[in-house]
């Protein structure tokens, strides 16, 4: 085991198709700013979007942003090996194989991503404030460790809105020592789901207040094929702590296994899998995500794992300078996406005040500006690079 050397969930990354809905959707909608406009670091013909969350009296400020590459082809898969090293990502841009550009979840993608709200009363606004803006809202759940209400963003990746309490330790004194039943009135078949779609905040909601806004992410959640094998892998060769064993709220035979990135158990920090034995895989491309990036301390931190993890015969990336942070990516049993990073620095370029504001590029794509911002603007089809 790694002794929790990761210290928490850095980033998720997601695929959209186009970037200008997703703004409206996060800025206007969920009330997140624009914290970066830049372009892939492995290809600049990639747009990419990045969100943060704000800070708030008497609360620590996360890191947490969320990201989108654009992938705007109508009649164009994303290559399914993911951006992930320069030379697939470059010929995945340039001759993309005809196909939906759809993405669609199974065993080796993520399912949705948890945002934090910290009461149940601001769970309800948020299902009355969506709705009003004629946005489907699943929910509010009791999920028992947490409330929770569950939509979609404009190109179909689920995102779920998630409170503090009650918290995992409320069914067992030692966290994930055992396998924990949910009640049957949580269960699919024994919840009301006229009485649960009825619910809502009694009022308009035209704004957002500090006492329901987004303050991070509450949780990530993927797809395992074997449950099991996931544990080994996150437990024994990542170097997480394994929190709680459960069923699978939304599926019979199906499990729910959380797991710990940091000592505190703080919102943000944890990753879950639902276990579907045999599900079917996953297909990469818009509306789902790209992979998340759990977070080390600096770089040495990160040589530390890259090294240890290849040692383990995990098959790692090389370590990429990204300009705002620096990572690698790995994959777990399933075929998922992971990565592992140092802290996001978002001023190196822009300061705080600005932040979103332009487009920021890396030095050496300074005199390329003109063609990434009409590529940006007109949004061209692929173009296939001769041959050399």
């Amino acid at each position: 085991m790694n002794n929790m050397t990761i210290g928490g969930v850095n980033n998720q990354v997601f695929v959209a198709a186009n970037l200008g809905r997703i703004e409206h959707f996060y800025s206007t909608l969920l009330g997140l700013p624009v914290v970066k406009r830049t372009v892939h670091h492995l290809d600049p013909r990639l747009p990419v979007i990045t969100f943060g969350f704000q800070g708030f009296k008497g609360e620590p400020k996360r890191g947490h942003t969320i990201s989108y590459i654009e992938w705007n082809p109508i009649f164009y898969m994303m290559p399914q090996t993911g951006f992930v090293d320069p030379k697939t990502a470059v010929a995945g841009v340039t001759s993309p194989r005809v196909g939906d550009p759809k993405g669609r979840w199974g065993a080796g993608t993520n399912h949705h991503l948890a945002l934090h709200v910290p009461t149940r009363n601001g769970l309800l606004k948020w299902k009355r404030r969506l709705t009003d803006q004629g946005i489907h809202v699943t929910g509010p759940y009791n999920r028992n460790y947490f409330h929770a209400i569950y939509l979609r963003d404009p190109d179909g990746a689920i995102i779920e809105i998630a409170t503090t309490e009650p918290g995992f330790g409320h069914d067992e004194a030692v966290l994930g020592s055992g396998f924990r039943s949910q009640p049957k009135e949580n269960l699919i078949g024994g919840r009301d789901e006229v009485l649960t779609a009825a619910e809502t905040w009694p009022r308009a909601v035209p704004s957002i207040t500090d006492d329901f806004a987004l303050r991070g992410f509450h949780h990530i959640t993927s797809i395992s094929s074997n449950a099991e094998r996931t544990e080994k892998f996150f437990v024994e060769t990542v170097g997480l702590r394994l929190i709680k064993k459960t069923d699978y709220l939304d599926e019979r035979g199906g499990t729910h296994y959380y797991y710990a990135c940091d000592d505190d158990l703080s919102p943000g920090s944890v990753l879950t899998f639902f276990g579907l034995p045999g599900y079917s895989a996953g297909h990469l491309g818009t509306g789902l995500s790209h992979h998340f990036s759990l977070e080390v301390e600096n770089d040495a931190a990160l040589t530390h794992e890259h090294q240890r993890l290849k040692r383990a015969d995990v098959k790692v990336s090389d370590v990429y300078d990204c300009l705002y942070s620096k990572l690698f990516y790995f994959r777990d049993p399933d075929g998922h996406i992971c990565a592992l990073s140092t802290p996001t620095q978002l001023t190196i370029d822009e300061p705080v005040e600005e932040l979103g504001t332009k487009l920021c590029l890396a030095p050496d794509l300074e005199d390329r500006r003109i063609e990434i911002e009409r590529n940006m603007a007109l949004r061209p089809a692929p173009v296939p690079l001769p041959q050399n």
